[in-house]
């Protein structure tokens, strides 16, 4: 029987950490602002993010039928769930999109292009995934400061994460000890500047906002600790149960 799309496997997109930079502030914003417009574009996100393998292969000019059928099945379902949450909510969650629209076309432009995944690239890419949450919440009848604090801590977070790891896989990868120590300096200032966010913006707002500080600074204590390997299994299931244990804290912090 002939095929209508081609088979899952070539349409996933293949980095892990992409989903945690989806699934993140999907989930932040529906749990914050839950509405339908905010479903609505939580789902045309995803249909967007699974059409990028898609979208590479045609426009390196692999024109496979099948793959260009499934770039158009994902741009349909794209466009029709942000004109659903048009329709439904109004224009107030564009203001978020527009904001974080050179931060998406600069990390499209360096997937198509293939290139190499530096830490500028990767917060790019952070920034522009972080702006979900921000236009859910809009979607969801949030107010745009309300919108641009979750942004900002969703971008932090997921920024610390990065450096981290890239500071776990050089070490990993046995590279030279002046690029280890030139992949140290994110992994401080980033925490850093979670950990100072968290302090001036959620903290004084009560005992949530207290613990998801003190969170901040036990995972800059867990990026302080020295290299010790660990195989790649673990390190995914132990960073994946962090995340969602951090995810909570940082809900219960913005409510």
């Amino acid at each position: 029987m002939s095929r209508i799309l081609p088979p899952w496997r070539t349409l996933l997109p293949a980095e892990h950490g992409s989903w945690f930079m989806l699934g993140f502030p999907l989930v932040l914003g529906l749990l914050l602002r839950p509405s339908l417009a905010g479903l609505c574009l939580g789902l045309a996100a995803l249909a967007f993010f699974l059409s990028r393998p898609s979208l590479r292969r045609v426009l390196t000019g692999q024109r496979d039928p099948l793959q260009i059928r499934a770039l158009l099945l994902f741009g349909v379902l794209a466009g029709d769930f942000g004109v659903l949450a048009l329709l439904i909510s109004g224009p107030w969650f564009l203001i978020p999109l527009a904001c974080v629209a050179p931060l998406v076309l600069l990390a499209l432009r360096a997937d198509l292009q293939r290139a190499v995944r530096s830490l500028a690239v990767e917060l790019a890419a952070q920034g522009a995934f972080a702006g979900l949450a921000a236009a859910i919440l809009a979607a969801g009848g949030g107010s745009l400061p309300e919108a641009g604090r979750a942004w900002l801590l969703v971008t932090l977070v997921g920024g610390a994460n990065l450096a981290h790891v890239r500071r776990l896989l050089g070490h990993a990868h046995k590279l030279a000890e002046e690029e280890l120590q030139r992949r140290r300096i994110p992994v401080h200032v980033l925490h850093l500047l979670l950990i100072g966010v968290s302090a001036l913006l959620l903290a004084p707002r009560g005992l949530a906002g207290l613990l998801w500080t003190g969170w901040t600074g036990l995972l800059y204590l867990r990026a302080l600790v020295p290299y010790r390997p660990l195989p790649a299994r673990t390190l995914g299931w132990r960073e994946g149960g962090l995340s969602v244990l951090g995810l909570l804290l940082l809900w219960r912090a913005l409510l």
